[in-house]
C-alpha cells in the first residue's frame, strides 16, 4: 500500500493507471502474492482501485478515477464508529456550500445558472418529500460543481451520500407534516438570484438561512415549521 501510495505521490501511477498484476507486482516489491493481494483488497474496499480480473494486458486493478463512493463508505463507517456526529456532518456541508455559493457566484457559467434555476423551479411542484430530496440534493450538487472546486465537489457528494444514508436509517417525519415542500422552493430561487447577480456573499447568506443554523436540509426546516 505504501509503494502504490508512493507511486501515485510521485505521479508514476494516475488515475485509470493498471497496476501490474499480482505475481509481477509481487515480484517487484520482494513480497509474496498473499501481501499484495491483500493490499489490493483494502485499495479496494475504500475506493482507490477497482479489481481486475483475467490474464494479458487487460489483467491487473486500475486506479480509480473518481473516488467519491470510496470516500463516502470511508466515512459512513466511521460515523457508525462514532468518528463524528451528525451534526459535525451537516456543519462541513453548510460550510462546502458556503464556500460553492460565493465562489459560484463569480465563476458559474450561463448553463449552470440555468441549471439551477431549473431545479429551483421544479421544486415548487414536487408532491413528494422523497422528489424534493433528490432536487435538493440535485441542485447542491450543481451549486457545488459550478464553483469549480474539485475536491468540494467530491467531499460534497460524498458527505451527501452520507447524509442520505442517515436519513434512510434513522429520519422519521412527523405525523401530519404536508406533502408540499414548496414554501422553500422559493429560497432556492434566491440563492440563483444571487448568483446570477454575481453576489456571492448574500448567495452563500441565503443558503445558510437554507440549511439552518444547526446544518438541516430545507425540507427538515419546512418540517420543523409544520410540527
Amino acid at each position: 500500500m505504501a509503494e502504490i501510495e508512493s507511486r501515485l505521490l510521485t505521479k508514476q501511477l494516475r488515475a485509470g493507471d493498471r497496476l501490474p498484476p499480482e505475481r509481477q507486482f509481487a515480484e517487484a516489491l520482494g513480497v509474496s502474492r498473499g501481501a499484495v493481494r491483500e493490499a489490493l483488497r483494502i485499495l479496494e474496499a475504500v475506493g482507490v482501485i477497482e479489481a481486475g480480473t483475467g490474464s494479458g494486458p487487460c489483467a491487473g486493478s486500475v486506479i480509480v478515477r473518481d473516488s467519491a463512493a470510496g470516500m463516502a463508505m470511508v466515512l459512513r463507517l466511521h460515523m457508525q464508529v462514532a468518528s463524528f456526529s451528525h451534526d459535525d456532518l451537516l456543519q462541513c456541508r453548510q460550510t462546502i456550500g458556503q464556500l460553492a455559493a460565493r465562489t459560484a457566484a463569480a465563476s458559474a457559467s450561463g448553463d449552470d445558472i440555468a441549471a439551477l434555476r431549473s431545479l429551483a423551479e421544479r421544486m415548487r411542484d414536487v408532491p413528494l418529500h422523497a422528489d424534493f430530496d433528490e432536487l435538493e440534493s440535485e441542485f447542491h450538487a450543481r451549486l457545488v460543481g459550478a464553483s469549480g472546486n474539485v475536491l468540494a465537489v467530491m467531499l460534497s457528494r460524498a458527505l451527501t451520500d452520507v447524509e442520505k444514508n442517515y436519513r434512510a436509517t434513522t429520519s422519521v417525519r412527523p405525523a401530519g407534516a404536508p406533502d408540499q415542500a414548496s414554501p422553500t422552493a422559493q429560497d432556492y430561487t434566491g440563492v440563483v438570484d444571487a448568483i446570477a447577480a454575481g453576489d456571492g456573499e448574500t448567495a452563500a447568506a441565503l443558503l445558510t438561512g437554507i440549511l439552518g443554523q444547526d446544518g438541516g436540509s430545507a425540507v427538515d426546516l419546512a418540517l420543523k415549521r409544520a410540527g
